[in-house]
């Protein structure tokens, strides 16, 4: 649904809202029972399944219910984005509408709801006299999706397309300066040398053997002093004046090139809308409204009184001459924080027709145009000073911060991606703030990881590199490299009437299902999940009820068991721990079960994998890590493994603790390499 103006006065409007459907009636005359909402959520905005009706959200909205017995499910709001934020409700009708009939205080009440949705803007779009204005900005409707999981994810592709989304894969964790100096007790870390000396234990401690690295060095001063920061003038000059650049780094080209020549990948940090008073005093014409009467007015840092105008042509030239050499310099990665003091509810832009959201939108994409297509860009899109929460830059951010500043674990930061798994990877990347990884228990860290792996798009991290031992290194490298497909887990028991969704289906082929199950509780818990069955009424993974599959746990490296399709699976877990596990189809032939080099137990780790019944003989090909062996765990399904092959590696056949049915073949080499094995099979 599109929607547009045209102006038939001799004096310009401004089309500040635009509603294409009002309380639209929805199964009328027909009651929806069990009526559950999902709320589209932007950033830090929580993310609910809610019970009942009526309901608002920005973005968009899920409704799903029985109608007449059958599950029925709607879901409307934002599809392409230019001018305008998008909002929708589900509305209590007879709130809105004089009732057909006067109703006595035994009479039913009311039952009918329908369906809104608008497009809003403070400032709104100038339309001038005789002028017809057709926005860009788009809305979708589905009501023909049954299934919610099915119907949300459609939306989420139809969102990728409208905006030509293709956020960027984060194959790297991403070292924050400040984070490290602020939670790992480490202060005098967020500078060029320093964080240079970080990737170096990098390399030290063996990360580097299975990823890249992100080294994100964040110039971060505030106004608290003279009010002067390096923000606006964003150069080498004023990045070394406030100590962030250091001899030997005294330039951005200087600490890219030594980020790079160790492997790395240089990131670093903008404020989008705090410049510094002297360089508000030095280009008047680059604010809001020409004008900074109000610089020496006191102020949080974070609300600025005057602040840069994305639409002025002389701003946008210095601009994109700084993000032109800041490319040239080497930099692939940008945090845009306090993203929301580019939201200019006032106006004043030089460009009459710009809109608060269009001006917001043209600060990240000066950034895309300037360090191109492949730079990860990231919004901490946290709603402070009561900006709302949009998804109004899909299309040229790769990731949306989810969580405020916090490198603390807790469900209900998993839950607030899990519950955009539909836009996760597909439109947005979400992420719940840095962690720390050196000051927990290896039970917590691997369900941390796991569940960040799996509900976000990249892991932050806020402990230095010098922290880590040879476990944390070995935890942390289980989930590099990620995977490329635009797709994430399913939180199964979403609809189940849980606040945090406990099981996570990450659906790699019909056959091949990822399974997390993840204990939300203060304590300990028995997590199940159904192998076939409805998905929305029991959480069920849906897979056919007269095969057999077979599980297996990452983490405790064990097979759980060879299950009927009918069956109910189910692991005891401590607080926030989980398990990760691979559910795959028996076949006729034998198989790949699990690896231990990564969570995905296979997926990205292993390729080709291939079975020839003429010879028996099982063949793939692993990305072997030197120095660490690579294990791979198979079931004969009624053959047993005779010996084993490979080109480039040392291959070994061992026993499985389960029993002679299975086996573990165990490849090793010296140096990172992709490996040609086979295993033959006799009966």
């Amino acid at each position: 649904m599109g929607f547009g103006a045209r102006n038939n006065h001799d004096y310009a409007l401004r089309l500040m809202t635009s509603e294409p459907m009002v309380a639209a009636e929805i199964f009328p005359d027909k009651t929806i029972d069990r009526p559950l909402t999902l709320n589209g959520s932007a950033g830090s905005e929580e993310a609910r399944v809610k019970q009942g009706l009526p309901r608002e959200s920005a973005n968009s909205m899920m409704l799903t219910g029985l109608v007449a017995g059958r599950r029925r499910t709607v879901v409307w709001g934002g599809l392409a984005n230019q001018d305008f934020g998008k909002y929708t409700a589900v509305y209590d009708l007879s709130k809105l509408r004089k009732p057909k009939v006067k109703k006595t205080a035994e009479a039913e009440p009311d039952k009918r709801f329908g369906l809104g949705c608008r497009a809003q803007d403070p400032i709104g779009r100038l339309v001038e006299p005789g002028q017809i204005y057709w926005s860009k900005d788009t809305f979708y409707l589905d009501v023909t999706t049954a299934d919610p999981f099915a119907a949300l994810e459609e939306y989420g592709r139809a969102m990728r397309a409208a905006n030509k989304a293709h956020p960027n894969v984060y194959d790297f964790p991403v070292l924050c300066g400040w984070s490290v100096g602020a939670m790992s007790k480490l202060p005098g870390i967020n500078n060029a040398k320093a964080l240079v000396g970080e990737l170096e234990s990098a390399q030290k401690c063996g990360l580097t053997k299975y990823t890249k690295v992100g080294i994100r060095l964040e110039p971060d001063s505030y106004c608290y002093g003279d009010g002067n920061t390096e923000q606006g003038w964003w150069d080498d000059a004023h990045w070394s004046k406030f100590g962030h650049l250091n001899a030997p780094y005294t330039t951005f080209a200087a600490w890219c090139a030594a980020i790079r020549e160790r492997d790395g990948i240089p990131y670093t940090y903008f404020q989008c809308g705090m410049p510094s008073d002297d360089y508000a005093l030095a280009n008047p014409g680059h604010m809001i409204w020409n004008d900074i009467s109000r610089l020496a007015v006191a102020h949080g840092h974070h609300q600025p009184l005057v602040s840069y105008d994305y639409t002025d042509p002389d701003f946008q030239k210095h601009v994109k001459a700084v993000w032109e050499r800041l490319r040239r310099d080497g930099i692939r990665g940008i945090k845009f924080d306090y993203p929301e003091t580019a939201w200019r509810p006032e106006g004043g832009f030089e460009d009459p027709t710009a809109t608060t959201a269009s001006a917001y939108r043209q600060s990240f994409q000066l950034c895309r145009d300037g360090l191109g297509s492949d730079a990860f860009l990231d919004e901490r899109n946290l709603g402070e000073s009561g900006r709302p929460l949009l998804d109004v830059t899909a299309g040229i951010v790769d990731t949306q911060r989810s969580w405020t500043d916090s490198n603390a674990f807790v469900p209900a930061m998993v839950t607030i991606g899990g519950l955009r798994w539909y836009k996760n990877r597909t439109v947005f990347n979400y992420f719940p703030d840095t962690k720390t990884v050196h000051d927990c228990t290896p039970e917590i860290r691997q369900s941390m990881l796991t569940m960040v792996f799996l509900t976000s798009g990249r892991i932050d991290l806020a402990t230095s590199f010098t922290m880590f031992t040879p476990e944390i290194t070995r935890d942390c490298s289980r989930i590099y490299p990620a995977y490329r497909e635009p797709f994430t887990a399913r939180p199964l028991d979403a609809f189940t009437g849980v606040v945090h969704p406990r099981i996570y289906d990450l659906e790699l082929a019909a056959d091949w299902h990822q399974v997390a199950l993840f204990n939300t509780a203060k304590e300990p818990a028995t997590v199940s999940v159904p192998l076939s069955g409805d998905r929305v009424a029991t959480g069920a993974i849906g897979l056919d009820a007269t095969a057999t599959y077979y599980v297996y746990d990452f983490w405790a490296d064990q097979l759980v068991g060879k299950f009927a399709g009918s069956a109910t699976v189910e692991r005891t877990l401590g607080p926030s721990h989980c398990a990760m596990l691979s559910v795959r189809r028996v076949q006729a032939y034998p198989q790949v079960l699990s690896t231990n080099r990564h969570v995905l137990q296979g997926w990205v780790d292993l390729s080709g994998i291939s079975w020839d019944a003429s010879a028996r003989r099982l063949s793939g090909v692993a990305r072997v890590i030197g120095g660490e062996p690579f294990r791979i765990i198979l079931a004969g399904n009624g053959m047993k493994a005779a010996n084993a092959n490979a080109g480039k590696a040392v291959a070994k056949m061992e026993p499985h603790v389960v029993g002679a049915e299975y086996a573990v073949l165990v490849l090793e080499r010296p140096e990172n390499g992709d490996v040609d094995w086979s295993v033959d099979f006799a009966n």
